[in-house]
């Protein structure tokens, strides 16, 4: 007996041969009816489809054998997958291939043996369509064609399952995606809805989805504004932690969400303060007057404050905002374990020193900010002033009660 070589390209026959699935029970149940036809057609006892694996013969349906595997060295199937053609042995026993082959003076005694290879759809032979019979026989030009069309036939419904299962495994692949893009989606709006507890839509924009996280900063031309509650020190120390809590809630929630229907960017929250850019991190046009026009909204905001808060009975709150405009520097500031985007510069102190003079209720605002939308508003009053840091009196202008020219 022979054994038959292993194939040059047996790790890619495998490969192709475990990826076709043939022990399916809706291929078997095909590959019946073509061993039913095929046996018909040609009049033969055994008739059987068969792979190769690595060590053993499988026998995925059959006729006439009693066995559903064989070792792989004493398999005819095994020659026949380094055939390009039809493998015709018309008496084992004349063939130095076959003639002391178990199953030639074994069970089932097979004397007479034709095989198609099956290939896969890369073109790998991973398997036979063969025929057999106990007595030799010749093998005329009909039953090649009988056996190679049947061959083909189930070729093709081998390759029609691979094409399923391909599809199968798209379709379970594209509802797996699904999942995962809506997990993701999910996702996405959780970080964004928690990362808009902390940041302004802009800077999410500009910092997350823009990648921009890298420590470093500019110089850019922005407006500051800096609100405080009055007496709230004294309001802390009557009451409970919670309460004082609960006022801060409401009174924040009705401010940033003034704050953010203007575009201003709430770069800090400390305590009771507030510290609000309008022109960064994005670039917003008109950024005094909208920085004006927020803090007139802001104080109007908090006489509905008021009102929940009376209603609660809690005390009410008085608010000043202070208001300048020039140049500072923005950016990522911090390390690269931990950096948060911040705005510093002259233009940031004297907006927080022009806030801490005034009263409940004002708003005042530098004169680099008045020259800006002073063809647009009606001022109050105005005071020279001296502060710290600053070596001249500056102007200072109030508008709590502006009108629009």
């Amino acid at each position: 007996m022979v054994l038959a070589t292993i194939p040059k390209n047996e790790d890619k026959r495998i490969a192709d041969l475990l990826s076709l699935k043939l022990f399916d029970p809706i291929k078997k149940e095909n590959f019946d009816k073509i061993i039913m036809i095929l046996s018909k057609c040609l009049n033969v006892p055994i008739a059987y489809i068969s792979s190769i694996e690595t060590k053993k013969q499988r026998i995925h349906a059959s006729c006439g054998l009693n066995f559903d595997s064989s070792d792989r060295g004493s398999s005819f199937c095994g020659h026949t997958i380094l055939q390009s053609k039809i493998l015709v042995v018309e008496d084992t026993l004349k063939d130095k291939r076959f003639f002391d082959n178990p199953m030639v003076i074994g069970k089932p005694k097979i004397r007479f043996y034709a095989g198609f290879p099956l290939s896969s759809a890369s073109g790998n032979n991973i398997g036979a369509l063969c025929v057999a019979d106990t007595q030799p026989r010749k093998f005329n030009k009909q039953d090649r064609e009988i056996l190679k069309s049947i061959g083909s036939l189930l070729i093709e419904r081998i390759r029609l399952f691979e094409l399923k299962d391909v599809q199968q495994e798209i379709f379970d692949s594209q509802k797996e995606l699904k999942k995962l893009n809506k997990k993701l989606s999910e996702n996405n709006r959780f970080y964004e809805q928690l990362f808009g507890q902390y940041m302004s839509e802009n800077l999410y924009d500009t910092i997350v989805k823009n990648k921009k996280t890298q420590l470093g900063g500019e110089q850019i031309y922005a407006t500051v504004l800096m609100s405080d509650l009055r007496g709230f020190t004294e309001l802390s120390d009557k009451f409970e932690p919670q309460v004082i809590v609960d006022v801060l809630n409401v009174y924040l929630e009705k401010m940033i969400s003034i704050i953010h229907k203007h575009d201003g960017y709430i770069n800090e929250i400390l305590g009771d303060g507030i510290l609000v850019i309008f022109g960064a991190p994005n670039y917003i046009e008109n950024c005094a007057k909208r920085a004006v026009e927020c803090a007139r909204e802001m104080q109007e905001g908090l006489l509905l404050v008021n009102e929940q808060l009376s209603i609660q009975n809690l005390p009410n709150l008085g608010m000043g905002i202070g208001i300048n405009s020039g140049n500072l520097i923005a950016g990522n500031i911090g390390s690269k374990k931990r950096m948060k985007y911040g705005v510093v510069g002259g233009t940031v102190n004297i907006a927080s020193r022009v806030e801490s003079l005034t009263l409940s209720g004002q708003i005042l605002i530098t004169k680099s900010t008045y020259d800006i939308i002073k063809d647009w508003v009606k001022i109050a009053g105005q005071i020279r002033v001296k502060i710290k840091g600053i070596v001249d009196p500056i102007n200072i202008y109030d508008v709590s009660r502006f009108n629009h020219i």
